[in-house]
C-alpha cells in the first residue's frame, strides 16, 4: 500500500489517479474527501496521533507526502502558526511515524517557491547543488524548513527520503481549497476562456510551468527508483514559457477568447501568488538519473486540459 498525504488536493489527485491506474493499493489521508473513488481517511497532518494511527493501522510500504498549505499574502499575515504546523510539523509527524514503522521510502513534495528572491533573474537554470534558496513567504520558509529537516533526519535515522521540488504546476484536478485558495494562472486563464470571458493578467515573465500529470509522473518516478543517486530533485520540464504563449494555445480551442497583459494589477482578473516569476529549473538529475521525460508540451497540455475541463465540468 502507498499512503498519499494531501491526496485530495490538486497534485495529489493526479498522483493518486496514476497510482490507481497501474493497480496500486492507495490510501489518501487529507482533511477533505478526495474527488476520486479511492480509500481515504480524514485527518489533520499536524495531528501526530492521527498520523501515527494511520500508518500503524495500514503499514504502508511507502508514503508520498504532499499535505501542505500554499498561502497567499493575506494568509501569511493572518495564520502563520497554522502554516508552520501543517508544512513543517506535519512533515516531522510523517517522518517520525515512518521511522517507527519501517517505511521503504518517503517521497516529500517540496516547491520551487522556496527559492524566493534567489530564484529571480538568475542567468542559468536553477541547479539543486549550486543555487541556494532565499524564501520570503511563509509557504516558502516552512517548505524549505521541512525539506531540510527531511534530509537531516533521513541521515540521522537512516530513512530513505527523496525530495522533489515541484515547478509551477497547473492543470487537471486543480481546484480551490482552504489549503490552496489561489489557482495557477494557466488554469484560471483556461477557465475564463471556457466561460467566454476575457483574461487580464500582469506581465509575469516566463517560468517552467509543468502540466499536473507530468509532475505526478515525476513524483512516482522518485517513488519507484531503486537506487537514485541524489536525495533532492528538481521536478520541471527544463523549458520556460510565459502566459501569452499559453493564451495563444488556448485560443486555438476557443477562437473568440480574448486576453491581454496589464500593468494595472487591480484590473487583472487572473491572480498570481508571485509578481515576478522565478528562473526555470535545471532538470538534469531528473532526466539522467530517473529517465523521466515530459509527455506534454505547451500545445498538447492545452489541448488535453481543454478536453479534461469539458469532461469534468471544471470540477
Amino acid at each position: 500500500m502507498i499512503v498519499v498525504t494531501g491526496g485530495a488536493g490538486f497534485v495529489g489527485l493526479n498522483v493518486v489517479e496514476q497510482l490507481i491506474a497501474r493497480g496500486e493499493r492507495v490510501m489518501v489521508f487529507d482533511v477533505a474527501p478526495p474527488r476520486l473513488e479511492v480509500p481515504y481517511e480524514l485527518g489533520d497532518i499536524a495531528d501526530a496521533n492521527a498520523v501515527e494511527r494511520l500508518l500503524a493501522q495500514h503499514r504502508p510500504d511507502a508514503v508520498i507526502h504532499m499535505a501542505a498549505i500554499t498561502a497567499d499574502v493575506q494568509r501569511d499575515a493572518r495564520d502563520p502558526r497554522r502554516i508552520a504546523e501543517v508544512n513543517l510539523i506535519g512533515t516531522l509527524n510523517v517522518l517520525e511515524s515512518a521511522r517507527r514503522h519501517g517505511m521503504r521510502r518517503v517521497v516529500h513534495a517540496s516547491t520551487g517557491a522556496l527559492y524566493g528572491a534567489a530564484g529571480v533573474g538568475a542567468r542559468e537554470p536553477l541547479d539543486e547543488e549550486r543555487d541556494r534558496p532565499l524564501p520570503e513567504t511563509m509557504y516558502g520558509i516552512t517548505k524549505y524548513a521541512a525539506e531540510r529537516a527531511s534530509l537531516r533526519l533521513a541521515t540521522l535515522w537512516e530513512l530513505d527520503v527523496r525530495v522533489g521540488r515541484l515547478a509551477m504546476t497547473y492543470g487537471r484536478w486543480e481546484h480551490a481549497t482552504d489549503a490552496r485558495q489561489v489557482l495557477s494562472a494557466p488554469t484560471q486563464i483556461a477557465r475564463l476562456a471556457r466561460a467566454g470571458r476575457e483574461a487580464v493578467f500582469p506581465a509575469l515573465g516566463p517560468t517552467d510551468y509543468i502540466y499536473a500529470p507530468d509532475v505526478a509522473r515525476a513524483l512516482i518516478a522518485l517513488l519507484d527508483a531503486q537506487s537514485p543517486r541524489h536525495r533532492l530533485y528538481h521536478l520541471g520540464t527544463g523549458v520556460a514559457w510565459a502566459l501569452p504563449q499559453w493564451c495563444e494555445q488556448i485560443a486555438k480551442h476557443f477562437p473568440r477568447f480574448r486576453w491581454r497583459e496589464s500593468s494595472n494589477f487591480e484590473e487583472c482578473n487572473v491572480r498570481s501568488l508571485a509578481r515576478v516569476m522565478r528562473t526555470h529549473f535545471a532538470n538534469r538529475r531528473l532526466v539522467e538519473d530517473l529517465g523521466w521525460q515530459p509527455r506534454y508540451d505547451l500545445a498538447s497540455s492545452a489541448a488535453d486540459f481543454v478536453s479534461w475541463l469539458g469532461a469534468h465540468d471544471e470540477s
